[in-house]
């Protein structure tokens, strides 16, 4: 009934019909407990609840509003209950998709080919964190931006995006057969200016993915790459292993992970990880778990 009402409310809002429009809702939750050589004993629970609204025009064109809030026990939130992740619009059709408002950037939603994105969860085990391994382009979310998204031609995509008074982005992504490749490029953000290129390739079962990132930050350059290994061990079970290395001048930052995702039910997932890093000599090593239930 509740689903209902919300779904009566938001077409009265849009001034629109059922027939017209489609309301979906959806819901993550997750807990996650970990244990690190230098911190000890941790754990975390948060979850998302996104609501979406579309409908599609007599030309084709359809438009979407999506309201994503995030909900945790992270102290740096106390006192809200629920904080706005991602609220944004899409215009899509034949000639791609624009995406409007506070989310995230083309990019960064075009990057899963990279080593680090392709990793079973990314538990995070120990604290000791670095500053320069991560082969993705920075990020922005915090105010409105644009991207955009062509639609694929003979496997061949282009996409690009803006923050006002902010970064910007370009990037082409290409597939073939059972082979992936990105090259993206940004400007103007809080790490410089970033070149960022990634492929991907599955052979006999096995993905194989890589990154590499390059950040010039007034003349102060970073390399960082990454590699990794994902099989399945069965129907249920899936293993990753992930090494990334990070370079400042002499100072170099090392992380390597090893995790398995193992499906309960559907939408009810388990995942177990090891996790070892080497942070400018600081070392530091740890296990975590986290359940995680969708729907």
């Amino acid at each position: 009934m509740r689903k209902v009402l919300l779904a009566t409310t938001a077409l009265v809002a849009m001034s629109v019909t059922a027939a017209q429009a489609d309301i979906s809702i959806s819901m993550t939750a997750e807990t996650g407990f970990v244990t690190s050589d230098n911190d000890g004993d941790s754990s975390w629970t948060d979850g998302n609840l996104t609501v979406k609204g579309s409908m599609t025009s007599d030309n084709g064109i359809t438009f979407a509003a999506v309201k994503n809030m995030a909900f945790q026990n992270d102290t740096s939130y106390a006192g809200d209950d629920l904080i706005t992740e991602d609220a944004y619009i899409d215009i899509s059709g034949d000639f791609g998709g624009f995406r409007i408002g506070q989310t995230d950037l083309a990019g960064d939603r075009m990057d899963g080919v990279l080593g680090k994105n392709q990793d079973v969860y990314t538990i995070g085990s120990t604290s000791t964190a670095s500053n320069y391994t991560g082969t993705d382009l920075t990020d922005f979310t915090a105010d409105t931006s644009i991207s955009y998204v062509s639609p694929s031609m003979s496997g061949l995509t282009v996409y690009g995006a803006a923050v006002p008074n902010g970064q910007m982005q370009m990037g082409v992504n290409f597939s073939l057969g059972g082979m992936a490749l990105t090259v993206q490029q940004q400007s103007d953000s809080s790490k410089g200016d970033e070149v960022s290129v990634g492929a991907g390739l599955s052979v006999a079962g096995i993905g194989i993915n890589v990154g590499k990132k390059q950040e010039d930050l007034n003349g102060t350059k970073t390399d960082s790459s990454d590699f990794n290994l994902k099989y399945s061990l069965n129907d249920s079970a899936t293993m990753s292993i992930l090494m990334q290395e990070g370079k400042q001048g002499s100072t170099k930052h090392t992380m390597t992970g090893v995790e398995i995702a193992y499906t309960i039910a559907p939408g009810a997932t388990a995942y177990i990880g090891y996790e070892n890093t080497d942070v400018a000599g600081t070392t530091d090593s740890g296990m975590g778990a986290v359940i995680s239930v969708s729907f």
